[in-house]
């Protein structure tokens, strides 16, 4: 190979944009899934949690206990997280009964994509 060859080569690769690059684009593709993915969650989540449960909730208790609704019956995994943010009661159909649950981790569950509604439970809302 002669020198300007080489040097014609050299030049093919320095021209090769950054956003041509594999590695750059899947890693590009992956955060705008994440910031995507948590963006719907942090936009649709307060519209979860119902007017009494927020008005509770302001008044600054260190626990609640809730209903959780979700979009459709709870599996084991679901279970699973549900036990770490409070302790699950029971679970009728779709909705679950979770007790001491900080407020944090009422927030943090609204954001999840099969959560249809949060409520107070009864035996809270005095």
């Amino acid at each position: 190979m002669t020198t300007q060859e080489m040097d014609e080569v050299r030049s093919a690769r320095k021209r090769r944009a950054w956003y041509k690059r594999r590695d750059i684009l899947f890693i590009l593709t992956v955060a705008v899934l994440w910031i995507g993915w948590e963006g719907y969650g942090r936009v649709t989540g307060p519209t979860r949690i119902t007017g009494a449960l927020a008005a509770h909730i302001d008044t600054g208790p260190e626990r609640v206990n809730l209903l959780v609704t979700a979009k459709f019956p709870p599996e084991r995994f679901h279970s699973n997280i549900y036990n770490e943010v409070g302790v699950q009661r029971g679970t009728e159909g779709r909705t679950t009964q979770l007790v001491r649950v900080a407020p944090s981790g009422v927030r943090w569950l609204s954001r999840q994509y099969w959560i249809d509604t949060i409520d107070l439970a009864p035996d809270q809302g005095r």
